[in-house]
């Protein structure tokens, strides 16, 4: 019996801890499984004790509260150390930290322009296919427009957060609206 046989079992209490029995960290899920329940470290034991042990669901269930605390508390530090890596580059006095971003970006316009007037160029040569050089412009033109929406929404908010003011969404200006505020 392999612990991916159990995982079923376990998944009708559990269903991220059976999912994780699954995994490339079965062997370790299901150990911590096993403690848990107090039986062997192995599948067999873990089976048995599942369908035995009238507090078999309680103890799983406080196994996936752990997982999900643990995987929140990971996420939590990732998106902080993101985070402060970005406060350090804004707050550098150096124009190569602050100003990579920006340098991206207009890299990116740039290329963006250049391909679009070659594909521009190559319409008014003769035997050029039009309709599949507009369809190319069209795309490339949508790409450079989404980038764009994007970095300016962002930097609008940065904008906003900075003086203080809490930017929302267009639903809650809508639902604001609606309610008369």
């Amino acid at each position: 019996m392999d612990w991916s046989d159990v995982a079923e079992t376990v998944g009708k209490i559990a269903p991220a801890a059976g999912g994780a029995l699954y995994g490339p960290l079965g062997a370790a899920v299901g150990s911590v499984i096993a403690d848990q329940l107090g039986v062997e470290q192995s599948p067999e034991a873990v089976s048995q004790a599942v369908n035995a042990d009238p507090e078999a669901p309680a103890k799983l269930k406080a196994i996936e509260a752990d997982l999900e605390r643990a995987h929140i508390t990971a996420r939590t530090a990732r998106l902080g150390s993101v985070n402060e890596t970005m406060r350090a580059e804004v707050d550098s006095d150096s124009t190569l930290k602050a100003g990579w971003r920006g340098a991206v970006g207009w890299t990116f316009a740039l290329s963006c322009l250049g391909v679009m007037a070659s594909v521009v160029w190559a319409m008014f040569q003769p035997g050029s296919d039009k309709a599949e050089l507009i369809n190319s412009a069209l795309v490339i033109f949508g790409i450079m427009a989404a980038v764009l929406g994007i970095d300016i929404n962002r930097v609008g908010k940065e904008r906003l957060a900075a003086r203080g003011v809490n930017s929302g969404s267009f639903m809650d200006a809508v639902k604001a609206r609606v309610a008369g505020k």
